[in-house]
């Protein structure tokens, strides 16, 4: 498999893996006393709620749709993938659109995992007291993988492509050179530029050159 080939399916399992992402948990909240007690469960799309007391619902509360950007970058990536096997000579809107896929999705997650450290944080310093607990749901690693994908895709797709090489001993022809010349390279020199003559005079020049 090419180096182009190996980008592009990289760069498709990374925007699967992000779609997937979105829908895991990326953290779950719970009072901590028993494994009984309400849990928040909380996604790039919504949060959901578990373990409720009978006759207790909540209506439906949707996060901050975090999962929005990441769909997008990962049908930047998508498009990307598609037209990277285009002609050499319109390949470049494939590069660019995995450089803006890449970094949409490098910025998107960056922004989830910086919210579930926030949210962590804040939950082990409520459990000291008593307070909600916090646990990193599997969706963050998903996300985190997709965005290695995606780089490593985007390094491949854009890699020089090795350039063909001659198969056997390399044979170099000298035009003008006898076929029994066994001369390696050809002959140098200096060309000689022809100077305009003067006329002659009226003396007959001597021939002993005085």
């Amino acid at each position: 498999m090419s180096r182009r080939l190996l980008g592009v399916a990289l760069l498709v399992a990374a925007g699967v893996t992000a779609v997937v992402g979105t829908f895991l948990p990326l953290y779950v909240q719970t009072s901590g006393r028993d494994s009984s007690d309400p849990l928040v469960t909380v996604t790039s799309w919504k949060y959901v709620f578990s373990n409720l007391p009978g006759g207790v619902e909540f209506p439906p509360v949707q996060s901050p749709q975090y999962g929005v950007p990441i769909v997008v970058a990962a049908v930047l990536l998508a498009i990307a993938a598609a037209l990277a096997f285009l002609p050499e000579s319109q390949r470049l809107i494939a590069r660019y659109l995995v450089i803006g896929g890449t970094g949409l999705l490098v910025g998107s997650v960056w922004a989830v995992v910086a919210v579930v450290v926030s949210v962590i944080g804040n939950a082990g310093q409520q459990e000291a007291s008593g307070g909600l607990t916090a646990q990193v749901g599997e969706g963050v690693a998903v996300l985190g993988a997709s965005v290695l994908l995606a780089a490593a895709g985007a390094v491949l797709v854009h890699a020089r492509r090795p350039e063909p090489r001659p198969e056997g001993a390399v044979v170099y022809r000298v035009d003008g050179v006898e076929a029994d010349d066994d001369t390696d390279t050809p002959p140098f020199g200096i060309p000689v530029v022809e100077v305009a003559q003067l006329p002659d005079s009226g003396y007959e020049r001597r021939d002993d050159g005085s």
